[in-house]
């Protein structure tokens, strides 16, 4: 044979929307378990802010007869709190990033679809 066989176009573009179908499948499930992440953390964080809030309270109100302790325990709240919405903004960027991608690989896989639909 002079020249070598090849696939079929079809059969070509199946593979490849199968292999974008895997990565998708897989990006999906990240992408559920960034978003739990994200729910857990802003929970705990709100949290975290109305124990900070009534701490706070109690020391402006002179309930608290620990205000050095009381003191100490609201910088604490607050560097974790920091530190906290710090997380936020990088969970967010990491889920705008994998919806990015799952977007593009969609879009790839409807490309590849369209192109098989042309015929040979």
């Amino acid at each position: 044979m002079l020249f070598p066989r090849f696939r079929s176009k079809q059969r070509d573009v199946r593979s490849d929307v199968e292999r974008l179908a895997s990565v998708e499948n897989v990006i999906v499930r990240v992408i559920e378990d960034v978003e739990q992440e994200l729910a857990g953390l802003s929970a705990r964080i709100e949290e975290a802010r109305n124990r900070a809030a009534f701490l706070y309270g109690d020391m402006i109100e002179g309930e608290n007869p620990d205000t050095a302790g009381a003191a100490a325990m609201l910088n604490d709240a607050e560097r974790l709190l920091v530190r906290g919405d710090v997380r936020l903004i990088e969970i967010r960027n990491n889920l705008a990033f994998l919806n990015d991608l799952r977007q593009r690989t969609a879009a790839e896989s409807k490309r590849l679809q369209d192109y098989a639909a042309d015929g040979e």
